[in-house]
């Protein structure tokens, strides 16, 4: 075997067809990593002068000038082969010391173990657990299995493969979510694709998700490379929209047609004491009640408020999957179902372009109700799919004595914030200060 620094071209192609390939090793966001300054290095492990390993390595250091080597969702190679595992590590931990790094970090996108859609444990159908064991012998420490926001490791994802069209892919939903899907499209929410020119409707329907739901996202400008360096099937920035004069005039026009059907009806009633009618007349008062709710839920927004951007999510296509990468609904505008629009146009997406996958990516909350994020993955349980779990980060020092030293730098940080949390605020301390004197 011999470890070599591949070109674009060769990683790309590598790359693309791998089992354990991901969109955070490809080719397209090592482009959009370069335009960003960021060091990256793709490498390549050959054997008999063909390719069986590859990775994209990315280096960073922080502000003390400790440096990273970050192989993150990788390498890409036979996990089963302990000879093909062994000779990537050791020439991987050569690369990153002769690029003055203190540590090797990797997270193989492998899964720990199959899971159900319930989070259930399946070994029967799949067990990596070993693999934990083989890495710790080869100096890496696993980083632990608790929700990881920044590398997720938690996933919900359903498979496409066998759906054969669109009607099958919706009736393997539950029927909730088919029935927001089909509402969201009777009111007129469409979706459109973020452009350098439409990104600011975007942004600041991320940004106020984000805002009011707490979850960490990108500045405009990180979105803006991104259109700028990618390509348009990699990075699709995409928005559910509605145009609310539109959805008013549609929802009074068919109230207007319901109400006076239910007139009709109440009168031949009436007239005939048919029951049969008398039954309609039960259906038909449902959804005058429904449109007459409607047109109260939106009383808020007047016809100027013209086109919302009800909801904007961050997808990347790479490999065999499309990827949810962040996203989420602004709460004002949350009647109108534009996530699960957004899910919808996506897994059509992906199965009308041979993708094989449909990612919801970070999923937390399986365990319980109680727990922070439970709602969002029922809400993805209603899709269909399974839970994912994946092996998990690993570190091993590269350069062991500055690698320990800052580890012991930053334990005696921790304890010290840790201690400094636990004092009463300097303003409490001098007040009983002058109290006493």
């Amino acid at each position: 075997m011999e470890f070599v620094i591949l070109s674009d071209a060769d990683f790309e192609t590598f790359a693309k067809g791998h089992p354990h390939g991901s969109f955070i090793q490809s080719m397209e966001l090592t482009r959009f990593q370069r335009a960003r300054g960021q060091e990256v290095e793709l490498f390549g492990v050959t054997r008999g002068g063909t390719l069986i390993a590859a990775g994209k390595l990315v280096y960073t250091a922080n502000r003390f000038g400790y440096k990273a080597c970050d192989c993150a969702k990788g390498p890409l190679m036979d996990y089963r082969d302990p000879a093909v595992v062994q000779f990537v590590v050791e020439q991987l931990k050569k690369r990153a010391a002769s690029k003055k790094a203190a540590e090797l970090r990797i997270s193989p996108n492998v899964k720990y173990i199959a899971r159900d859609e319930d989070g259930a444990e399946h070994p029967e159908v799949e067990d990596n657990r070993p693999l934990l064991k083989e890495l710790a012998g080869l100096g890496f420490k696993h980083q632990g299995f608790d929700m990881n926001f920044a590398n997720i490791n938690w996933m919900f994802v359903k498979k496409l493969d066998g759906i054969a069209d669109s009607e099958e892919l919706i009736m393997g939903m539950n029927y909730r979510t088919r029935k927001a899907i089909r509402k969201a499209e009777k009111n007129g929410v469409y979706l459109e694709q973020a452009t350098l020119e439409t990104l600011d409707d975007f942004y600041n329907a991320l940004s106020t998700a984000g805002d009011e739901k707490g979850f960490t996202y990108r500045e405009r400008e990180y979105y803006e490379q991104l259109l700028r360096n990618t390509s348009d099937e990699f990075t699709k920035l995409m928005m559910a929209k509605i145009n609310i004069p539109e959805y008013r005039a549609s929802i009074t026009e068919r109230l207007d047609a319901e109400s006076k059907t239910l007139a009709d009806l109440k009168r031949e009633v009436e007239e005939t004491g048919s029951k049969k009618k008398a039954n309609r007349v039960k259906v038909v008062q449902d959804l005058v009640d429904s449109y007459e709710r409607s047109l109260k839920d939106i009383e808020r927004f007047p016809d100027s408020v013209g086109v919302a951007t009800v909801a904007a999510i961050h997808f990347a296509c790479s490999g065999d999957e499309v990827v949810c990468v962040i996203g989420g609904t602004v709460q004002d505008y949350i009647y109108f179902n534009g996530a699960t629009s957004l899910y919808w146009g996506m897994m059509l997406h992906a199965l009308n372009n041979g993708y094989s996958r449909y990612n919801f990516y970070g999923t937390f909350g399986i365990q319980g109700q109680d727990e922070t994020g439970h709602g969002g993955y029922e809400f993805k349980k209603g899709f269909g799919g399974e839970v994912v779990q994946l092996v998990g980060d690993f570190v091993a020092p590269v350069n062991p004595v500055i690698f320990t030293a800052y580890q012991a730098v930053r334990k005696l940080a921790g304890a010290a914030k840790t201690v400094l949390a636990k004092l009463p605020e300097r303003g409490n301390l001098l007040r009983k200060f002058r109290g006493k004197n």
